[in-house]
Formats: C-alpha cells, sequence, structure tokens
C-alpha cells in the first residue's frame, strides 16, 4: 500500500511537472526578464526532474506489478518470470539511468559548443578566397 501510494505521487508528480514544463502561456511572457534566462532554466530543471522520475518508476513499476501479481494470487508461471526478469535488469540500472540523467546536461553544453566550433570553422573557410 505504501509502494503503491509512493508511485502515486511520483506519477502525480511527474505529470504535474510535464504540464509546467510544457506551458507556453502567452501571458506568461510579458514577466520573464530574458529570452533565455530563468524560464530555460526552470525547463530545463522541470525536465531532469521528469527524467529522474521515468527512470525511478521504471525500475519501480515491475515491483508494483508483481506486488498486484501476488495480491490478486496470479499463478501463471510465466507472469513471475517476467517480473523477475525485468526487476533483475532494471534494479542494477537504476544508478547508471540516473546517471544518463546527470550527464545529459552536459553532454547537451558540449554539444552545443561543437556546434558553434564548426559553424565558426565552416564561416571562416567560407570567408577565405583561395
Amino acid at each position: 500500500c505504501i509502494l503503491f501510494f509512493s508511485c502515486s505521487i511520483i506519477i502525480y508528480a511527474c505529470v504535474r511537472l510535464f504540464l509546467v514544463a510544457r506551458k507556453s502561456d502567452e501571458s506568461v511572457r510579458a514577466y520573464r526578464r530574458s529570452v533565455g534566462g530563468n524560464y530555460a532554466t526552470s525547463n530545463r530543471v522541470a525536465v531532469s526532474g521528469l527524467l529522474y522520475s521515468g527512470g525511478n518508476l521504471l525500475v519501480v513499476l515491475p515491483v508494483i506489478i508483481f506486488l498486484i501479481g501476488s495480491f490478486a494470487k496470479v499463478e501463471a508461471a510465466f507472469f513471475y518470470t517476467y517480473i523477475y526478469l525485468h526487476m533483475a535488469i532494471f534494479m542494477p540500472l537504476q544508478g547508471f539511468l540516473n546517471a544518463l540523467v546527470y550527464f545529459r546536461a552536459k553532454y547537451l553544453e558540449y554539444k552545443k559548443e561543437k556546434r558553434k566550433e564548426k559553424t565558426a570553422r565552416t564561416a571562416s573557410l567560407a570567408s577565405n578566397p583561395t
């Protein structure tokens, strides 16, 4: 019951974060200080929160399904084999999934910087009359 309640809170928080992060209300734009300022930062934080919650749900979901199957007294061996397989795969991956979310922001900054360098290199090559 506690696991179901905590997962319900996580799902609710994910949905609310998604709605806040993707809200494009025109009336809010007048209150923003800059186009790429605080709003962009809060959007990045909201997306990271969604990704962390999604990784957590991916790990916890097989446990929830297992508990529901136990309460429903499912006797199919395939059901438990499938659930144990998912638990064995996704539970150890929780740290890796969190690391992917953590390094995602740094990777996006690196990619943006490389794109700028490539654009500058292409512009300098195009401006050289050879």
